[in-house]
């Protein structure tokens, strides 16, 4: 039963991995363009508005994405989907259509106070948040239905959409970051209804179908994930406003450059992972309980620190390397952002891993607390570090709060599914990762930067990794003979 769930998983990460490796590659296409056409003042507003969007965003919709996640599985299982469907589309609308609303009476009154070069980029913004806010829940339908199809056909989408226009406002027209916001609008919208169609095929649209035991069970489960995403929102994006008051919009835009590269390439293998465990192991808890559950969310870890350790090691080996091939001169000395960044995002995936037994057993005010008080911690080392160390003590602080922040979710899951680290496991990659490291820094000590270079870095760090976890044993038989056979169905 474990190996067929796992094998589910498995292909399931797989359709999921364009859904980020697209986004990932278009940035290694975009940033190259926009940072050498976009300076860092104009890119540290671009940054700041974004960052209120996705504020808004976290008001309007981080109570409703994780109950229309939780709640699938019970309402297909209760021949309810029809009900399903209907809430779920209206009170987006409803929850989207009130905060856009708000946003835009507050961005009125603030914009005689505001810097020109932040006021012209809100109209963009607050148009784009409202499609994106919808486009990401009806994303999260297909994704609660283990849809992984549906949900990377749409993500492409939106992400072609979104690169073609944003690109080609910024190089022809020349309107700086406004060309990205205008991007990001169009390319949701385009998505849109498309989305809605996929949406449907699960059940009704209809605003009669709306029901209001759902939306109270919604709002029950939901609420707290409000005050947990805007701590999380915290964590994230409030480094940029306590860089942009204590320091200046130019360095914002130097941080939030370095910052995307490094999410970015971590995302490229943490969110496939993270869509896929979400919703195998609460459909696994709900069909075959928490025994089975548990030996899921080990193996989980494991393979999250397969993908995962070697980038984080790796970034750190040709962070210089890789910011002066992929940005403008301009935005280069920030490199040592890269690998901090890369930790902390994937400290964070491990942590949504830890806190399994918590969302399974539906205890969301747990992450809304364990939330709050990382962001208290991150926003107050903010405020003492950055006037003293700039961008980087925020990318310290981000590092140790999500830190905290796993330390915290581990200890308060306990009670409800204890998470089994295999330690052993940990060990063994960890060396590996530490062999592929120095590799390619003795191998390839920093020079000019260059496109070949980099390739080389990169191709000897992965060759150096696959052998290290082979030669550890890290990779057990059974694994060894899935991907024998899958490079021997390749040749054939």
């Amino acid at each position: 039963m474990l190996s067929n769930i796992l094998k589910g998983a498995g292909k399931d990460a797989l359709i999921y991995f364009p859904v980020r490796f697209l986004p990932a590659l278009t940035s290694l296409v975009t940033v190259p363009v926009f940072t050498r056409m976009i300076g860092a003042e104009d890119y540290g507003f671009f940054y700041l508005v974004s960052s209120a969007s996705s504020f808004a965003a976290t008001i309007a919709t981080a109570w409703l994405t994780p109950a229309v996640v939780r709640y699938y599985w019970m309402y297909s299982r209760e021949r309810r989907l029809d009900e399903y469907t209907g809430t779920t589309l209206w009170l987006s609308l409803a929850s989207i259509g009130g905060t856009t609303l708000a946003a835009t009476v507050l961005a009125l009154a603030l914009a005689p106070m505001l810097d020109p070069g932040l006021v012209r980029l809100l109209p963009a913004a607050l148009g784009g948040f409202a499609v994106s806010s919808l486009m990401q829940v009806l994303l999260q339908v297909q994704r609660a239905a283990n849809k992984a199809k549906s949900y990377a056909i749409l993500s492409v989408l939106v992400t072609l959409a979104t690169t073609a226009v944003s690109l080609w406002l910024v190089w022809s027209a020349g309107i700086g970051s406004l060309g990205i916001l205008l991007g990001g609008l169009v390319g949701n919208a385009v998505a849109l209804p498309f989305a809605l169609k996929a949406a449907g095929k699960h059940g009704s649209l209809s605003p009669a179908r709306a029901r209001k035991d759902i939306t109270r069970q919604y709002l029950t489960y939901g609420t707290p994930f409000i005050a947990a995403n805007l701590s999380s929102w915290s964590l994230v994006l409030a480094d940029r406003y306590i860089i942009g008051w204590l320091r200046t919009a130019a360095e914002v835009g130097l941080y939030s450059v370095a910052y995307g590269l490094g999410e970015k390439i971590m995302q490229l293998v943490t969110i496939p992972l993270m869509m896929t465990m979400g919703p195998v192991m609460i459909e696994t808890f709900e069909k075959h309980g928490q025994e089975l559950a548990v030996k899921v969310q080990t193996q989980f870890t494991r393979y999250y620190l397969l993908v995962t350790l070697p980038l984080v090691f790796g970034m750190a080996a040709i962070a210089e390397d890789f910011m002066g091939v992929f940005t403008g001169e301009e935005f280069r000395v920030a490199y040592p952002v890269l690998w901090v960044v890369s930790a902390s995002v994937m400290l964070y995936g491990l942590t949504q891993i830890a806190g399994t037994g918590v969302t399974l057993h539906r205890k969301s005010k747990i992450i809304m607390t364990n939330t709050l008080a990382a962001a208290g911690v991150n926003v107050v080392g903010n405020l003492a570090l950055v006037p003293a160390y700039g961008y980087m003590g925020a990318a310290w602080m981000t590092l140790f709060s999500y830190l905290f922040l796993l330390g915290l979710t581990w200890w308060r899951s306990r009670p409800y599914m204890r998470w089994q680290v295999p330690w052993p496991s940990v060990g063994r990659i960890t060396a590996a990762c530490l062999v592929m490291m120095a590799a390619v820094m003795l191998a390839l000590p920093q020079g000019d930067p260059s496109v070949m270079r980099l390739v080389l870095q990169v191709l000897l760090g992965a060759a150096v990794y696959a052998i290290a976890v082979f030669a550890l044993r890290e990779i057990r038989p059974d694994e060894r003979a899935v991907l024998t056979g899958l490079v021997r169905r390749k040749r054939d």
